[in-house]
Order: C-alpha cells, then structure tokens, then sequence
C-alpha cells in the first residue's frame, strides 16, 4: 500500500463505523487479551468486515455481515502505528485467542500476503471444547533453495 493509498482509505472510511457484538465485547477471550495492539488490530479487523444493507418490507434495513478473506498487511500496520514487532505479537494473539483465522498464508513477497477470516472460535476460549491450530507456514517461502517442508524434514 503506498502513502497516497492510505490517504485516499482515510477519506474513503471517515464515515464508517465498527460493529462488534456484546456477546465479544464481554467474552473471556477479550478479557484476557492484554495486548494493547492486539486489541487496536481486532477493532482494525472488524472495520475490515463487509457490511450488506438489504432492503426489506416497507423500507426496513437488514445488516448481512460478509465474512470474506480480509488481508491486512503490515505496512498498513505501520501506517497506522504499530511496529513490525507489535503488528506481529498482535496477529499472534488474535489468532491463539481465537479472533482470526489464516486462510492462506503469504509469502512476504511483493503483492503476496497473507488472507485472514474473523473466526468464532473465541466463543469456546476457556473451555474444553477451544482449540487452537497452528499458524499455517507459507509453502511459498525458500531459504537457501529449500521450501519449508523440505527444511524441516532435513531437522
């Protein structure tokens, strides 16, 4: 994303607004996340989520939330004030308390990023049934000429 990018979403989401349901507002996941970036990315999360106004009878709005891919990069971590480290430790956070999910991992390269999901694991934080995968390692990455899978099986 580059500068003027970010200057023309500013104005683009001046007007926008964040819904995130009372049921999270006041769920064990959010209580026990500390992390002050962490908590800054899942409100940058949610303003990310598409939001669907559907007409009904007699004029009436229904609000249909589209839980599509949603990619957050971290220069765009940077443009709003989080260092790489802080974006990182956030993203990490998110995903153990169950916030977000990675649907496809990315390289790192140019144009290449990672997508993610809003999740609803955090619903079960805290009790038997939570679960927590793995952050997924991009198949995409090489060192010194070898994939991750091939790295990891000469361990």
């Amino acid at each position: 994303m580059k500068p003027e990018d970010w200057k023309e979403y500013q104005k683009k989401s001046a007007n926008w607004y964040v819904r995130i349901g009372f049921e999270l507002l006041h769920s064990q996941a959010f209580r026990e996340l500390k992390n002050p970036s962490a908590l800054k990315l899942l409100v940058w999360f949610h303003e990310k989520v598409r939001v669907k106004i559907n007409k009904g009878r007699r004029g009436a709005k229904r609000y249909t939330v589209e839980n599509g891919n949603i990619s957050f990069t971290y220069q765009e971590g940077m443009y709003r004030g989080l260092t790489h480290q802080q974006f990182s430790m956030a993203l990490k956070d998110l995903h153990r308390f169950g916030f977000i999910d990675i649907v496809r991992p990315g390289s790192a390269r140019k144009g290449d990023w990672t997508e993610y999901v809003i999740s609803q694991r955090w619903q079960s934080y805290g009790t038997a049934n939570f679960c927590c995968p793995p952050c997924p390692r991009s198949v995409h990455w090489v060192n010194y000429g070898f994939t991750v899978e091939e790295k990891d099986a000469r361990a």
